[in-house]
């Protein structure tokens, strides 16, 4: 009976736990679902302030635009009006002008003519003095002028301007005067200078320096590279001796392509590595030559000395082949004598001719060197011809030049070299027909004692 009473007992506690519990969690959700709801309340409430906010801003906005729109729509149609106001004004103008161009035209008759001709002819003027070395004198001329670009009728004072102008450029044409003019210098500075002004022609300074007229700045201004005519001693032009001077009609054109002119050196440079052995070979030919044109003299003053001479010296070639001669220990052997005079005569002969065959090698070698070099400078010519076409001369102006300056150079060394060994050959010849002359006779003589001996 205890035991059925404790089991119900157990039993109903477990009842009232589980209700308990199953309540506590039920007012837990209910809790939940009440915090959602007013959490929602609340985003709903916010977004509703921000949309109106963001409504209340739009409807400013579009307000200030409507504002914007009816200003610029009003100042529209006021710059219309204004644009026809000013419309109606320059047309007023234009009819304005016409009648007033009828009556000038009524007024001046056939001047009008001579206006225009006078523009003309200043607007054909203008560019003349610009280009002028008178203007470096006069430089109003051109401003005096100007009334030629304008519409308005010249003036007494502006015809009377166009007239001195002509008759000055005429006048100052056939002069020459000494003048203090600013020159431009080569280092771009300006500086006042004593200027010698051939007409409209040329010009110098007074170190006769040539000078050239920069139309850009219309200054004179000195020439990089001058020409070799020149005279720099000016003050002689006021003596009563004839001077000649240098002109450039292009008024310093002419002048200023002599900067363009390649120096010696720069033509030299033009044949390139062929070019420069050319020269070498040149140089050692020139100083081989001059070395045996000294010796030969030297020679050939000692054989005259010794002809003059009964005593047998040995600074000389006569002398060395008559001691040979002389001191010939053969007796009564003719053949023996002509063959040791042959062989004082030869070995003379190799001392004096020595150097000549190498002096002929490099006149027939240097042109060949020459031709090579032009051989070169045209495959050069070819292969930038090949790579560039011809549109360009300059790609093929290294070419060209190495193949002329080469040969140039080639012909250069050949012809003096040629020079030099005939005269060097002349003189050796003319040498050793002394020694074969005098050796034999010498020869002869000694024949002739031992035979009367005998």
């Amino acid at each position: 009976m205890k035991q059925f009473t404790l089991g119900k007992v157990l039993g109903l506690l477990l009842i009232v736990n589980a209700g308990l519990f199953f309540a506590q969690k039920s007012l837990a959700e209910d809790s939940q679902n009440v915090d959602f709801i007013a959490l929602a309340k609340s985003i709903v409430k916010n977004d509703a302030k921000e949309n109106a906010e963001r409504e209340r801003v739009s409807k400013l906005a579009l307000a200030e635009q409507k504002r914007l729109l009816r200003q610029t729509n009003q100042e529209i149609a006021e710059e219309e009006k204004e644009k026809q106001r000013l419309k109606a004004l320059f047309d007023k103008n234009e009819d304005d002008i016409a009648t007033l161009q009828e009556k000038l035209d009524l007024a001046s008759g056939t001047l009008g003519e001579v206006f225009g001709v006078a523009k003309e002819s200043a607007l054909d003027l203008i560019p003349s003095l610009e280009d002028s070395m008178t203007s470096a004198q006069f430089p109003d001329r051109i401003t005096a002028l100007r009334f030629a670009e304008t519409s308005k009728v010249p003036t007494l004072l502006e015809l009377q301007a166009l007239f001195s102008s002509f008759e000055s450029e005429i006048v100052e044409s056939g002069k020459i005067e000494l003048l203090d003019l600013p020159v431009v210098a080569l280092d771009g500075k300006t500086s006042p200078k004593q200027v010698l002004r051939i007409g409209t022609f040329s010009a110098m300074d007074e170190r006769g320096n040539y000078l050239a007229w920069d139309l850009s700045k219309q200054q004179l201004s000195e020439l990089p590279t001058q020409p070799s005519e020149t005279f720099s001693q000016i003050p002689q032009l006021d003596t009563a001796i004839p001077t000649t001077l240098l002109i450039d009609p292009t008024r310093g054109e002419l002048f200023a392509l002599l900067d363009r002119e390649p120096t010696l050196q720069e033509r030299i440079a033009q044949g390139g590595n062929i070019g420069y052995i050319i020269i070498a070979l040149g140089l050692i030919g020139l100083l081989i030559g001059l070395y045996q044109l000294l010796k030969l003299l030297k020679a050939e003053l000692g054989v005259r000395k010794q002809l003059q001479s009964q005593d047998l010296r040995q600074d000389n070639p006569l002398g060395r082949v008559l001691h040979a001669v002389k001191s010939a220990d053969v007796e009564n052997d003719n053949d023996a004598l002509e063959l040791k005079v042959d062989e004082a005569v030869m070995a003379e002969l190799a001392n004096l001719e020595q150097g000549q065959s190498f002096l002929k090698l490099l006149a027939a070698v240097a042109p060949l060197l020459g031709l090579l070099g032009t051989v070169v400078g045209m495959i050069a010519t070819f292969q930038s011809i090949s790579v560039f076409g011809t549109s360009d001369p300059k790609l093929m102006a290294s070419g060209i030049s190495q193949a002329l300056m080469t040969t140039v150079l080639g012909l250069v060394v050949a012809v003096p070299i040629l020079f030099a060994h005939s005269v060097l050959t002349s003189r050796s010849r003319r040498i050793v027909q002394i020694l074969q002359q005098k050796s034999f006779g010498a020869l002869g003589s000694l024949n002739q004692t031992d035979s009367k001996a005998a």
